[in-house]
């Protein structure tokens, strides 16, 4: 069952983004900074990332740099306010897999992550008949 981290730092927001996304069958965590979320993947695994773009200290661009290669590395879905050539242009710099204005639907969201671990999957079968 595939686990999910949400950092958001509005707390009615990463609730219903968590009850949403748990009917699905996912594993949520959620956290209210990247600084948190990172701190938690130094001992933990996840699958799959949804950030808010602005958060206190880190932005969700910030922490989707950061999850873009390593031990860590995973698909990162952002939900933002703000909207741009220029701002869609870094984040997919970032690595970002998908970006969400707000307000949004969560069927949308919901079809996105699917997409987004499918294709993260497919990607490490093949590192793995590689290594075997």
């Amino acid at each position: 069952m595939p686990h999910l981290l949400i950092v958001e730092d509005e707390p009615t927001t990463s609730w219903a983004l968590a009850e949403g996304l748990s009917d699905d069958g996912f594993t949520i965590d959620t956290f209210r900074s990247a600084e948190e979320a990172l701190a938690w993947l130094k001992d933990h695994d996840s699958d799959l990332v949804i950030t808010e773009l602005r958060l206190p200290g880190q932005s969700g661009l910030e922490l989707a740099r950061k999850l873009r290669r390593g031990p860590s590395a995973q698909p990162v879905i952002v939900l933002t306010a703000e909207t741009g050539a220029d701002r869609a242009r870094d984040l997919r710099r970032a690595g970002v897999v998908e970006v969400f204005p707000k307000p949004f639907h969560i069927d949308g969201l919901r079809r996105a992550v699917r997409r987004a671990l499918l294709e993260a999957d497919g990607r490490r079968r093949p590192a793995l008949r590689k290594a075997a």
